[in-house]
C-alpha cells in the first residue's frame, strides 16, 4: 500500500463495525468514532461493548490511523451500562482475561486519544473517557462516577486512572459522593482540558486531532509508553525506558526528518513512520 491511501474510502463509514459504533477515517489518519445509541444517550449494550473491543484492536494495530476521537451521537458520550438492555453481552476477553482487561489496551492504544464528553459520561462511560489521553468538554458535559448510587462496584479501570490523574483523596471524594464531579474542579485537578462553548466542542478537538496526527506517530506511542511506565516505576527504571525509547526513535524516518529541518530551520512534515 501506498503512503497516503488508507484500506476503506476517507470519510466513509466503516461498515463491518455494529451500527451500535459509527467509525471514519480521515484523509490525514485521524479516526473518528462515535457511540451511536442515542435514544439511550449511548448507554452500552453487548454490541457497542464488541465495537468498541473491535476499534481498540483495529485502531491500535493500522499503521494509517494517527490519533482517534471517541464521542457520541446526540445529547450524550454515555450513559454506562444499559441496563435493560436485552443484548446485555459482557465485554469480549481472553479465557484468562479479567472483564475489564480491554481497558489497559485503550489506556496504552499506541496512537493519541481524545474524549469528546458532549452530554453526560456516567459509570462506564466516565470511565471509557478517563482511558483516553485528553478529555474535551463543555458547560453541558456532565462528569458522573455513578456506581455508588446503584451500589455497583467502580469498574472500566476507574479505580486506577482517576486517582492518577486527579489524585486519591479527590478521586475517593468523587467515587463516595456518586454525584456530578463539578468540572470548574475537574478542570483544577487537570481531568479535562480548559472548557469551551458547546459549538467549539468538536471543532476545538478535531483541531487538536488533526495537529497530532501530523506529529511523529511512533515517537508519541513511546512516549505514552514510557510516561505510562514510569507511573509506577523507580527513576531508575525510567531512565532505563527512555534510553531504549531513544535508541527506537532514532531509527525512524521522523527523527531523521525533525533532526533536517531544524539544520535546515524549516517545519518538519511528519509521516508517522
Amino acid at each position: 500500500m501506498m503512503r497516503g491511501e488508507i484500506t476503506l474510502a476517507a470519510d466513509c463509514l466503516m461498515s463491518e463495525y455494529p451500527p451500535e459504533i459509527k467509525v471514519e477515517h480521515k484523509k490525514n489518519g485521524v479516526v473518528v468514532a462515535t457511540l451511536n445509541r442515542p435514544e439511550v444517550l449511548n448507554a452500552l449494550n453487548g454490541a457497542m461493548r464488541v465495537g468498541i473491543r473491535q476499534l481498540i484492536t483495529q485502531v491500535g494495530a493500522d499503521p494509517l490511523a494517527r490519533a482517534l476521537v471517541l464521542t457520541g451521537a446526540g445529547d450524550g458520550f454515555c450513559s454506562g451500562a444499559d441496563l435493560r438492555a436485552k443484548d446485555s453481552r459482557a465485554w469480549p476477553r481472553g479465557p484468562a482475561d479479567p472483564e475489564f482487561s480491554w481497558c489497559v489496551d485503550l489506556l496504552q492504544m499506541p496512537k493519541p486519544t481524545i474524549a469528546v464528553v458532549n452530554g453526560v459520561a456516567a459509570g462506564g462511560g466516565l470511565g471509557i473517557s478517563l482511558l483516553c489521553d485528553f478529555r474535551f468538554c463543555s458547560p453541558s458535559s456532565r462528569l458522573l462516577p455513578v456506581w455508588a448510587k446503584r451500589g455497583i462496584h467502580p469498574d472500566d479501570l476507574v479505580t486506577w486512572t482517576l486517582p492518577k490523574l486527579a489524585g486519591y483523596s479527590r478521586a475517593l471524594k468523587w467515587l463516595y459522593a456518586g454525584t456530578d464531579i463539578p468540572l470548574s474542579d475537574a478542570q483544577h485537578a487537570g481531568l479535562i482540558e480548559p472548557l469551551v462553548t458547546d459549538e467549539d466542542l468538536m471543532p476545538s478537538a478535531m483541531a487538536f486531532a488533526d495537529t497530532l496526527a501530523s506529529g511523529p506517530t511512533v515517537q508519541y506511542a513511546l512516549t505514552k509508553q514510557a510516561v505510562l511506565k514510569s507511573l509506577n516505576r523507580e527513576p531508575w527504571d525510567s531512565a532505563a525506558l527512555e534510553s531504549w525509547g531513544q535508541n527506537t526513535a532514532r531509527q525512524t524516518s521522523d527523527f531523521k526528518e525533525g533532526i533536517n529541518a531544524f539544520r535546515e530551520r524549516r517545519e518538519a512534515s511528519f509521516t508517522g513512520e
